[in-house]
């Protein structure tokens, strides 16, 4: 069981906050703050400062506060674990964004399943940001992301790198080949909302271009790719994404890729988890699959193409 001290600290981690602390553990401020002299002086570091008026973490609390992370979400599991009604069940809770949700796992968990069928499996779906809160907070075990982290903060592993391509309507008024990407600047644009991993890798690039979504002549905000996809079939404008989620519509050549002169991105598909997790094996061991299996359709697609 986890320590009242570190809790506290979590906590204050959390709200920035004493009194707000203090309120929500149903103790004094003056505990809180004992708490917290109490860890500073167990680990020789000064674990908060003040940035004016804002609490902030010291880059030894900085350490700290992912330490004790892992740890509640080691002790979480432990619980969710001894709870179990059978000790043999297997059980693996973790989430993916929308894109590696629909376009990549359906056909990995279809075979682990197969292999496995006594597993129980939890996926939630959401976006990068919100992916990445769960893991923090120990809701889920691990996540596997196509946006951008923080890769000093977590442990991580590469599943797989994509392409990550603009596409069209084939009749969409754009001939096969553009110069530069401010040329698509002068089309409506379909993205992701704030915080999907899509939308925050379009921003990326298009910053190392002086462009913003900004400058597109119209920007509409889509939270489903079949939706987007949809749209953009029927030519109501261009839109970004990567490889797997438009593979189908690329070979039935009702979507196109744009090309654009010496453009020629590609990111990755990486499986993200709590550094120093005990069930970091077991983990791992999932992802070993996955990345196997993914790599099998991968190969057995462009040989069938």
């Amino acid at each position: 069981m986890m320590d009242a001290r570190l809790k506290t600290f979590l906590t204050l981690c959390e709200l920035k906050s004493y009194t707000k602390t203090a309120q929500q553990l149903f103790i004094t401020q003056p505990a809180v703050t004992q708490h917290i002299q109490y860890l500073e002086k167990q680990y020789g570091a000064r674990l908060f400062c003040y940035n004016g008026k804002q609490l902030t973490l010291t880059p030894k609390g900085e350490l700290l506060h992912w330490y004790v992370l892992t740890q509640a979400a080691n002790e979480r599991k432990i619980c969710s674990l001894l709870r179990e009604p059978d000790p043999q069940t297997h059980r693996i809770n973790f989430g993916v964004t929308l894109s590696i949700g629909e376009f990549v796992m359906p056909q990995i968990l279809a075979q682990y399943l197969a292999k496995y069928p006594s597993h129980q499996i939890s996926m939630a779906t959401a976006n990068t940001q919100t992916l990445l809160h769960s893991l923090k907070e120990g809701e889920s075990d691990f996540a596997i992301l196509e946006g951008r982290f923080n890769k000093s903060k977590y442990g991580h592993t590469l599943l797989s790198r994509e392409s990550f391509e603009a596409v069209c309507s084939p009749d969409f008024p754009l001939p096969p080949r553009i110069s530069s990407l401010d040329e698509l600047t002068d089309y409506p644009v379909f993205v992701r909302e704030q915080g999907s991993g899509t939308r925050d890798i379009l921003e990326n690039v298009l910053h190392g271009y002086n462009l913003s979504l900004r400058d597109f002549q119209r920007v509409y905000e889509i939270g489903n790719f079949q939706t987007i996809k949809h749209l953009v079939v029927q030519g109501c404008g261009i839109t970004f994404v990567y490889h797997p989620v438009v593979k189908q519509e690329l070979e039935r050549k009702s979507l196109r890729k744009i090309e654009i002169e010496g453009l020629a991105l590609e990111r990755e598909f990486n499986f993200v988890y709590l550094k120093e997790s005990i069930f970091k094996q077991e983990h791992l061991a999932f992802h070993q699959f996955c990345a196997e299996t993914y790599t099998t359709q991968t190969d057995f697609s462009e040989k069938t193409d």
